[in-house]
């Protein structure tokens, strides 16, 4: 009886902090964006790339309209003051050769958009940490249930599509296409992104509430699925970046990482199972004929990765101080790609070799300091806490891993998963020094002018755009008649010209 009174005083108390001016409005806007991107096609008529984008930009209007209410705007700011000065200074410095590159590029339009995200991104990130700071432990668990919810939309998307594959295809002569149980993106590599940055949580609900078989089968299909789907995506990226996050966790996880890994593995033979029985069994007791993805004929190749590195050495050497502009790698190169796939070679072509540095050498520092702070926390913070704590760290880990390799930090979605993650990081690690930190007036005000300055460039380079992102798609094509697909950056037609 004392412990049902003791559990329902704090349910009372947790209901009553959540008050219509207390509740964690930027996590709830980025939570929406999270679920119906992947799921909801935003674009009609355009590229989910587009649709994704465009839904990207409400989601930082929205987040931007949040921050003018003070005390939302004093809580990020507190976080920004809780960064070791030499990071705030190292950032601050960044963004500022970053806006004298915008500046000095031949678009600078384009640039500044470019830079003005990047802000935005950060801003948000500041947000996330700042609700997590607020709410506590509290939000662990429905940003894990979130997770779960958008995977399971998904996996309903993907269940049906291989359903009706199997029924209506053979009357219409249709094989069974893989690629087609890849629902809700441009490019099957972006979401790999995406399983990436989810794959690691999937499997808590099942440890966490699978206490019956039913409910076992229930939690534990929808992680299967997403295992199978990695499969059979032949996205190799997501293959090195899910193993890096499994090693980072091995390294600084403990006991309980210890024990994601296991079930992780475990998640991994399901999802074999799955594709052996859904993907390769099935289809041939049919006799229909199958349409696979696999890379085994040149999985050891960079897919002409060589020559966006190259490209971008180029950049780099030619105007080392400031680059050839944010974003400018899409208005110099011409082939293959309009960003490196590489995030450190993006920052060194287009923004210049310091820049570079100073967002290398912060990243590589917070990824550390997070990782040594799981590591000696992360046992102690009890089985459900700690297990949130290694989920963030695989995540983060192999997020970092991906994007030397793909775009992470260029696609709509990764971009925004990444500053959630990372806000979401910074709020569980770093609650006490967060707290305690001030800005000063004169801090405050820069800040704030800093991210006034990067929405009007964002609004500017947008808002012109908006209007004709089927136009500019259907003259690139036009002009360009052997390209077989658009090849994105901002927009799905990512090359700038004008």
């Amino acid at each position: 009886m004392l412990m049902f009174m003791k559990n329902w005083e704090t349910v009372r108390a947790d209901l009553r902090s959540l008050t219509p001016h207390g509740l964690p409005w930027a996590l709830l806007a980025v939570a929406a964006f999270v679920f119906l991107v992947p799921n909801v096609d935003f674009a009609g008529q355009l590229a989910w790339h587009d649709g994704q984008r465009l839904a990207q930009l409400v989601l930082l209007a929205v987040v931007l309209f949040t921050l003018a209410a003070p005390d939302a705007a004093r809580r990020a700011a507190r976080v920004w003051a809780s960064l070791p000065r030499w990071m705030r200074i190292a950032l601050l410095t960044a963004f500022a050769l970053g806006f004298a590159s915008s500046l000095a590029a031949p678009l600078s339009r384009w640039a500044l958009l470019d830079w003005g995200m990047l802000l935005l991104l950060l801003t948000l990130a500041l947000s996330i940490a700042a609700n997590r700071q607020a709410f506590g432990d509290r939000l662990d668990q429905p940003m894990v249930l979130l997770f779960f919810a958008t995977a399971t939309a998904y996996a309903v998307s993907v269940c049906t599509v291989y359903g009706a594959m199997l029924l209506a295809g053979p009357a219409y002569g249709q094989d069974f296409n893989v690629r087609e149980l890849y629902t809700g993106f441009s490019n099957i590599r972006f979401f790999g992104h995406v399983q990436t940055m989810l794959l690691p949580f999937l499997l808590l609900p099942g440890l966490w509430w699978g206490t019956t078989r039913a409910r076992r089968v229930m939690l534990w299909g929808i992680p299967a699925i997403w295992w199978m789907l990695v499969v059979g995506s032949g996205t190799r990226g997501t293959w090195v970046a899910l193993l890096v996050g499994i090693v980072a966790v091995a390294m600084y996880g403990g006991r309980i990482g210890r024990q994601w890994i296991k079930w992780q593995f475990a998640g991994l033979l399901c999802g074999l199972l799955c594709y052996a029985v859904f993907i390769l069994a099935v289809p041939q007791l049919l006799e229909q004929p199958v349409s696979f993805l696999h890379r085994a004929e040149d999985i050891v190749s960079l897919s002409q990765r060589e020559v966006l590195w190259a490209t971008s050495i180029g950049f780099a050497a030619q105007h080392p101080l400031l680059g050839v502009g944010p974003m400018h790698y899409a208005y110099f190169a011409t082939e293959v790609a309009a960003h490196p796939h590489n995030a450190v070679l993006q920052w060194l072509a287009e923004w210049g070799v310091p820049v570079a540095l100073l967002f290398t050498a912060t990243t590589a520092a917070a990824g550390l300091a997070f990782a040594r702070r799981v590591r000696l926390s992360v046992d102690d913070r009890g089985t459900r806490q700690g297990l949130v704590s290694v989920a963030l760290l695989a995540a983060l880990s192999g997020a970092a891993a991906q994007a030397m390799v793909d775009g992470i930090i260029v696609m709509p979605v990764s971009q925004t998963l990444l500053a959630l993650l990372m806000g979401w990081a910074m709020g569980t690690h770093f609650p006490q020094g967060a707290r305690a930190a001030r800005c000063t007036t004169s801090e405050y005000v820069l800040a704030a002018a800093l991210v006034v300055m990067a929405a009007v460039a964002v609004l500017f380079g947008a808002a012109t755009e908006i209007g004709h992102i089927a136009e500019r798609e259907k003259a690139y094509l036009a002009a360009h008649p052997t390209a077989v697909r658009l090849l994105p950056r901002f927009w799905a037609q990512g090359w700038i010209n004008d």
